[in-house]
């Protein structure tokens, strides 16, 4: 017994294979595409790279994809390729409106490159993130095989910094004195900004720079400034603000204060005006008491010659 249970195991097996290929062979001569994991067989066809142009894509832009494909069977044409692209919550999608694109065939051994224009979200974080590549293709015996890649896309954010609270400790100031400028760096991005740093320029002060360096999303940092007056002059000063985003790309930005130099007090002339004042108010105040006098004494000399007649 034991013996022929075994002889008609093998017989059910032998049985379902011949039915299995039959089906097979039968569903190929009707057409019918069957499905097969490109990961296990041959022909393959590949998602070799792709290009950015400029390397990296500022959030809210558009931007062109060069995706590069390879046919690696070198025994059979592909055709009927259809790449459908997908991202998580729809981080990038494509213009058209369509996530698909169809490829019509590639010959054996041969690569192949296709353009696609997509776009990303305005509010996504400064980061790498992925495109999903999955496709389906035939080969000419009209066998489907399918297969997933995956394509990166570096996300950069505009860098934003502005200046506020504006403030001037003093608008005059003489030749070799002193004033202070300052006001407040603002991030308002979503990335951080590097090596910031101030330059003051103007045609009546001594040049000066100061460097603030990386301000954090959502912070802020002070710049106070003390700058001196080298010539005499009523006119601007405007300080330069730099930084660099995340790729070193260098932004700045411009703002201005006006200011007044004038010439330096001379002590020396002070004291020389302060003593001819003097000397004037003493001739002055002589010549008035004399003249004084001169009438008092010719009213009483009048007085006596009246009394006497």
């Amino acid at each position: 017994m034991k013996i022929r249970e075994k002889k008609t195991s093998k017989l059910l097996v032998l049985l379902m294979t011949a039915v299995m290929l039959l089906a097979g062979v039968t569903g190929g001569l009707r057409g019918e595409s069957i499905k097969v994991k490109a990961a296990y067989v041959t022909p393959r066809l590949l998602v070799t790279g792709a290009d950015i142009d400029g390397g990296s894509v500022k959030a809210g832009e558009e931007f062109d994809m060069v995706l590069h494909l390879k046919n690696e069977s070198t025994t059979t044409k592909l055709m009927n390729i259809s790449l459908k692209l997908s991202s998580e919550d729809n981080q990038i999608i494509t213009t058209s409106g369509s996530d698909s694109i169809y490829i019509d065939s590639i010959d054996m051994d041969t690569e192949y490159d296709i353009t696609v224009s997509l776009k990303t979200r305005g509010n996504l974080e400064q980061k790498t993130y992925t495109l999903n590549v999955s496709y389906t293709y035939e080969d000419k015996n009209r066998y489907t095989y399918e297969d997933t890649a995956a394509v990166s896309v570096p996300v950069i954010q505009e860098p934003k910094l502005s200046a506020s609270e504006k403030r001037v400790s003093k608008s005059t100031i003489t030749v070799d004195g002193k004033t202070s400028f300052s006001f407040k760096l603002n991030n308002l991005g979503k990335d951080k900004v590097y090596n910031v740093s101030v330059d003051f320029t103007g045609d009546n002060i001594m040049d000066i720079s100061t460097y603030v360096g990386t301000i954090d999303v959502g912070m802020s940092n002070s710049v106070d400034m003390s700058v001196t007056g080298e010539s005499v002059g009523e006119g601007k000063v405007v300080a330069v603000i730099s930084y660099e985003d995340a790729e070193g790309n260098v932004s700045s930005f411009e703002e201005e204060f006006s200011l007044n130099v004038t010439a330096p007090v001379n002590e020396e002339s002070i004291k020389e005006n302060d003593g001819k004042v003097s000397t004037g108010l003493l001739i002055g105040g002589g010549v008035f008491l004399l003249i004084a006098i001169i009438i008092i004494v010719g009213a009483a000399k009048k007085k006596k010659e009246k009394q006497y007649e």
